[in-house]
């Protein structure tokens, strides 16, 4: 599984584990637009370095664990 693979998924998954949270809101926090955050998550395009960071801090998960581990597989108590 890639990098940007894991971390597609792993921004969509966090982000379903807030209820009425959306892409759009995300985007909002984050300065970008709703589409350029939907392609993140999709995996088409990677978010910059200063997106990957907002991505971390608004999450409150590690960069390492956004692109390296498959948080799906854990209870978001445990990472």
């Amino acid at each position: 599984m890639s990098t940007l693979s894991i971390l597609s998924d792993n921004i969509r998954y966090l982000r379903m584990q807030i209820p009425g949270l959306t892409q759009g809101k995300i985007a909002a926090e984050l300065a970008v637009t709703r589409d350029s955050y939907a392609k993140y998550e999709i995996g088409k395009t990677a978010p910059p370095l200063d997106v990957l960071l907002a991505l971390s801090r608004y999450f409150q998960v590690s960069t390492d664990q956004l692109l390296t581990v498959d948080l799906r597989k854990y209870k978001l108590q445990e990472v």
